[in-house]
């Protein structure tokens, strides 16, 4: 299993972030309980918002029981502050893409979303692969159609792909996408427990995946009506070598320049390209700048902050054998080196041991994205020994925590309410002018 997300999606029968998107640290080989789609806001000074959900402030959807549903992506409609989570339901990599809908306050959106019966979710099999989870989410500012980019898997082949999904606002397919609403591209030899990312580039759709088996991230750009963008890289795709790559999470800065996180051999990577998918070796050492923030680390999510600085999160000092990792936090100036106002070495890298168990981040977001100081929220989880919960930390601009969320702690680790012992955080975005939204499983 990809160890990036063995810690973010470690259950024993699953093979298994402009709007982006983006599991759990048991290790054990014993059969355990089915998760469920988790949901939860907290209020901009990190307590759970008990107006929330009827009062409980974690939305619990067991999409279908007995099956483990679990959550990877999720975004806000900016129109309505509708939330979306998306992610698979299903047994041992044999999962369909999942995506449900939640009014703002943490209700099913049964009336506007899915079908008579099963309101407020969607499921959606893509044809000709043998599992697909939704690891991305963008809503289309200009009509609210719902993207989703989704990995897929083939078991015959052991190859993954993307899955570019297009939704109404209703949650039925868009069949002026592609014809059907779906459309694929290759990524190559792979895990089923691979993800891939998406972002809006204006009238475009660009997303990305890695190869996890033989070493390569590869992206595509896409018409708003699912044709690939000729125009882009070399006919549409873009492939970099990059040994030992991983799951990678997109963001822009603000020349239009993209911003990719992934690793290499146990390290993080971040490539930057031009908007037009050239690699530009300007940015680190000829494209690519390589960090090792602790032992063996993976980037998991990425924002760039207004000054076009860029927050890369993830774990450190990973160790399976003792159980143990580090929440991770990196901070790069704009082309690439590390920032040396940020971190208590002044090196750009801050990590958290929050408990000496496994601490992982899978999602970062910026609470005040256009101000100064900037405020950094990291969702993921924390636990060991078959128990995880979902923590949602508060960083301030220099890298420390920020002691005024969650007082005095500066993190909040939430309670486990569905029918698992794990749980975990792996989207965090923001509700406007409402609080926190955290997405995951338990």
């Amino acid at each position: 299993m990809n160890r990036k997300l063995q810690q973010r999606m470690t259950l024993p029968l699953i093979a298994a972030c402009l709007v982006l998107a983006g599991c759990s640290s048991n290790t054990s080989s014993s059969p355990g309980p089915t998760t469920a789609f988790a949901v939860m806001r907290l209020t901009s000074a990190g307590v759970l918002d008990t107006t929330f959900a009827a009062g409980s402030g974690v939305a619990i959807t067991d999409i279908d029981p007995g099956l483990f549903d679990f959550a990877l992506a999720a975004a806000v409609q900016p129109a309505d502050n509708k939330i979306l989570a998306g992610g698979s339901s299903g047994l041992a990599g044999q999962g369909v893409v999942a995506l449900v809908r939640y009014n703002a306050n943490g209700s099913l959106d049964t009336a506007g979303f899915g079908t008579t019966g099963t309101g407020g979710i969607v499921r959606t099999t893509v044809p000709n692969v043998t599992a697909a989870s939704a690891s991305a989410i963008a809503v289309q500012p200009a009509d609210n159609k719902i993207v989703v980019a989704a990995l897929t898997f083939t078991a015959s082949t052991g190859n993954t792909g993307i899955a570019l999904i297009r939704y109404n606002t209703n949650g039925a397919l868009d069949t002026t996408f592609g014809g059907t609403g779906i459309v694929t591209a290759a990524i190559g030899p792979g895990l089923a427990s691979d993800t891939c990312t998406l972002a809006l580039q204006g009238t475009n759709i660009i997303v990305a995946g890695a190869s996890s088996t033989n070493g390569t991230l590869v992206l595509y750009r896409y018409a708003m009506n699912g044709t690939p963008d000729m125009t882009f890289g070399t006919n549409g795709t873009t492939v970099t070598p990059l040994p030992g790559a991983l799951s990678p999470a997109i963001a822009f800065q603000s020349s239009g320049k993209i911003i990719l996180v992934s690793g290499t051999n146990s390290d993080q990577a971040v490539l930057r390209y031009s908007a037009d998918g050239i690699l530009d070796t300007t940015f680190g050492t000829a494209g690519i700048a390589v960090t090792n923030a602790g032992g063996a680390d993976f980037a998991n999510a990425v924002a760039v902050q207004s000054d076009d600085k860029i927050v890369v999160a993830g774990h450190a000092n990973v160790n399976f054998q003792t159980d143990a990792s580090d929440i991770s936090l990196v901070r790069y100036t704009v082309d690439g080196a590390p920032d040396t106002t940020f971190g208590p070495n002044s090196d750009g890298i801050v990590t958290t041991d929050l408990f000496g168990k496994f601490d992982n981040a899978f999602s970062v977001a910026l609470q005040t994205p256009n101000a100064t100081p900037t405020n950094i929220l990291v969702s993921g989880n924390t636990g060991s020994g078959g128990f995880s919960q979902a923590v949602v930390l508060r960083y301030d601009s220099t890298g420390a925590l920020d002691t005024t969320f969650s007082q005095p702690s500066g993190f909040a680790i939430l309670p486990v309410f569905g029918p698992s012992n794990i749980a975990s955080g792996n989207a965090v975005v923001l509700q406007t002018n409402v609080g926190i939204i955290v997405a995951g499983y338990d």
